[in-house]
């Protein structure tokens, strides 16, 4: 199959759609699938198979880009599938793209976008007259694409609370061959960690990541906190951890170090508010590392209570140490379950699953 994934997100941001979609693209190739790929541009070079599109910033989210998707349709007319990641102009691209073509088509929901509207500069009732515009948007939108993915069944409960109803749960995937336990003394070393004790986080630095619950518990932690990512709440929490000996702030974390990052914590601490899964967590969980999160969204489930981590309540910062304890108390039967979940949840089975269902659709 000729496969167009359709998405408003892609490189140079580093986030979790532009990881799975990688992922994706690079195990459906590796079963014999072509895959194209059509998204803004951007300080990023095509690569064989991809298509940007001029694109403007996005002023109220540092990085974000809106793509105005010209020609979009006679540059997809080959396609098989086309399979729309994210709820903005280039969805509008991908739908077009289906009706003209005449291609079936389905949408992966990855991220609920009334999360964002907090970050526009309004007044609350203005901010409200926002969100009830884009759910109708929202419900319009996946209605035209019929058939609907999403990684958590909390998402997929909120999405039918908008009366969207053809929807299936499918987990983004961990790779497993990148993501496992790895010798992580050297990264300790590189950066200056002596603690026996270390927790931390990695993701884009956004200022609905919470990352102020990790820090705000760095005076009663007795170790260290790492935290690894950028974004634009990034000075933000630069200016809140100054003064703290035990934060390290270590910005960009290469991908093929994440594993060292993960595995060089014993606890990864998940605070954020907007997760539709929270790969990272599934990441983290590929390298025998426990989490402890916020019991919001998709984080409810996607953290198993005493199996794989914990839940603490959103800015107390004495349950998010007190569940830390909990953890290295019962570190080894955490570990087993973060590796069991994270086998359940690998990219080949999800791929899978997306191949059997481009094959079911009209």
């Amino acid at each position: 199959m000729k496969i167009g994934f359709f998405t408003d997100s892609y490189f140079p941001q580093v986030n979790g759609v532009t990881f799975t979609l990688e992922a994706w693209k690079k195990k459906l190739e590796e079963i014999g699938h072509e895959v194209y790929i059509y998204y803004p541009s951007g300080d990023y070079t095509p690569k064989s198979n991809e298509f940007a599109f001029p694109s403007f910033e996005f002023r109220f989210y540092q990085g974000y880009r809106l793509a105005i998707p010209w020609g979009i349709v006679k540059k997809s007319k080959n396609l098989d599938i086309v399979h729309q990641h994210g709820l903005y102009t280039m969805a509008v691209g991908g739908l077009l793209s289906s009706r003209e073509n005449k291609t079936p088509r389905l949408l992966t929901f990855h991220t609920p976008g009334d999360e964002y509207i907090n970050y526009l500069p309004l007044a609350k009732y203005l901010k409200k007259t926002y969100t009830k515009s884009y759910l109708l948007w929202e419900r319009w939108l996946l209605k035209k694409y019929g058939k609907i993915t999403t990684a958590s069944p909390v998402i997929m409960e909120r999405l039918k609370e908008n009366k969207i109803t053809d929807i299936e749960i499918l987990s983004n995937g961990v790779d497993l061959e990148m993501f496992h336990e790895a010798y992580s003394a050297d990264f300790r070393k590189q950066h200056k960690i002596k603690s026996e004790k270390v927790i931390g986080f990695c993701g884009r630095l956004g200022f609905e990541k919470h990352v102020e619950d990790l820090i705000n518990a760095a005076d009663e932690f007795d170790g260290h906190i790492l935290i690894a990512g950028d974004g634009p709440a990034r000075k933000h929490y630069e200016k809140l951890a100054h003064g703290k000996k035990n934060v390290k702030i270590l910005g960009f974390v290469k991908r093929d170090e994440l594993k060292k990052f993960y595995s060089a914590i014993d606890v990864f601490v998940f605070p954020s508010f907007c997760e539709t899964q929270g790969l990272v967590a599934l990441e983290a969980m590929a390298c025998g590392t426990p989490v402890v999160a916020v019991p919001v969204a998709a984080l409810k489930t996607t953290v198993d209570d005493g199996v794989t981590g914990y839940h603490y309540q959103p800015a107390d910062t004495k349950d998010l140490l007190s569940k830390v304890n909990l953890c290295y108390t019962n570190m080894k039967r955490l570990k087993r379950g973060c590796l069991k979940e994270a086998g359940k949840n690998s990219v080949d089975n999800s791929v899978k699953r997306l191949v059997e269902i481009y094959s079911e659709l009209d």
